[in-house]
């Protein structure tokens, strides 16, 4: 229905992930056309650029969202910069892409919620695992009624070691709750259809002690009460020597569904010095198709004016959980949701 029609995007930010967004754009999403590229940073902005044969550059956004061929921008900014980048763009209104997570604060999430309500354009969280054929397998399963009643749920995010720079820093990423666990929050409402009422959690500066200053983790846990009465688990970890560790499990009375980390084995022995092809060693490997597919999803929602399958409110849910994790971890208690 959509084939002979493209949305015009513009990328605002050209770091990693606005790098796999910019070459998905440009050559894998038949619905959209990468129009133009904008970042501070000139040398990111025109490697990008490079890679995605997008002559048209900008160090100023604002100049981006004058550019009538741009009807749509994936922002992929730090998230202290998208209030502004996101409001601007609104402004001008243009439908949003934004990666996640949206926003540092609750009021800064109903701003969003608000902005987008008032603008009557089209909004998306980048949260890619729904995108994801695993994923979407497991959710499945989960619909279908086959696990039976829902006792049980676990997600992870386990990174391999990095350079600990800015992004770390929470007044700039939100931290490990709100950026990394960020995806993991997102999967447990969405695989259960339920919302959170109670966290627990905790963690340890124990690899990087430099976080420590900042305020923030290297390992975290999680323990979530959903308002279906299930219990979720959800664990972060910067330190996964072994590669890039993804996985998730729904327990019900009927059954269980999970994704592993590998593709063919459901058991693995795995150490530093051992190698294997059968998982990824970075995010841009293992969710290649999802991240795909979220920007195609996105094009659809705008061509066929329909509702984006993240939307605003679902990136607040994420937000006000990884927030009420980290006052759970520092005041050493529960924390009921909602917040006040």
């Amino acid at each position: 229905m959509y084939s002979s029609k493209t949305v015009g995007v513009g990328l605002i930010g050209a770091g990693q992930i606005g790098k796999v967004h910019g070459q998905n754009l440009a050559r894998r999403v038949p619905n959209a056309r990468l129009v133009g590229i904008a970042d501070s940073y000139i040398e990111a902005a025109n490697n990008v650029a490079a890679l995605t044969g997008v002559s048209t550059v900008y160090t100023d956004y604002h100049d981006l969202l004058k550019n009538p061929e741009v009807e749509a921008v994936v922002v992929a900014t730090p998230t202290f910069m998208k209030k502004e980048v996101v409001g601007a763009a609104l402004e001008a209104g243009k439908h949003v892409f934004c990666e996640k997570p949206m926003a540092l604060t609750l009021p800064e999430a109903d701003e969003f919620i608000a902005m987008t309500g008032r603008s009557g354009t089209k909004f998306q969280v980048g949260y890619q695992r729904r995108f994801d054929p695993s994923y979407m397998r497991i959710k499945s399963a989960v619909d279908s009624g086959e696990l039976g009643k829902m006792l049980l749920l676990r997600s992870n995010t386990r990174d391999p070691p990095q350079k600990v720079a800015g992004w770390a820093d929470p007044k700039v990423s939100g931290g490990i709750f709100l950026d990394t666990s960020s995806h993991d929050y997102d999967v447990i409402r969405w695989l259960s259809g339920s919302e959170a009422v109670s966290v627990v959690a905790d963690g340890v500066t124990a690899a990087y002690p430099e976080l420590e200053g900042l305020g923030d983790k290297d390992t975290t846990m999680t323990i979530i009460r959903l308002s279906n009465g299930a219990l979720a688990h959800v664990d972060a970890c910067r330190v996964s020597v072994y590669g890039y560790d993804i996985r998730a499990e729904v327990i019900g009375t009927e059954g269980a569904a999970f994704m592993d980390i590998g593709k063919s084995s459901e058991a693995h022995v795995m150490k530093k010095s051992w190698e294997s092809n059968e998982f990824s060693y970075w995010y841009t490997e293992r969710f290649d198709e999802a991240y795909r597919g979220e920007l195609e999803g996105f094009a659809v929602a705008i061509l066929g004016d329909s509702t984006p399958r993240v939307t605003a409110k679902d990136g607040r849910a994420a937000v006000e959980i990884g927030l009420a994790a980290r006052k759970a971890m520092q005041e050493r208690r529960a924390v009921s949701l909602p917040l006040g």
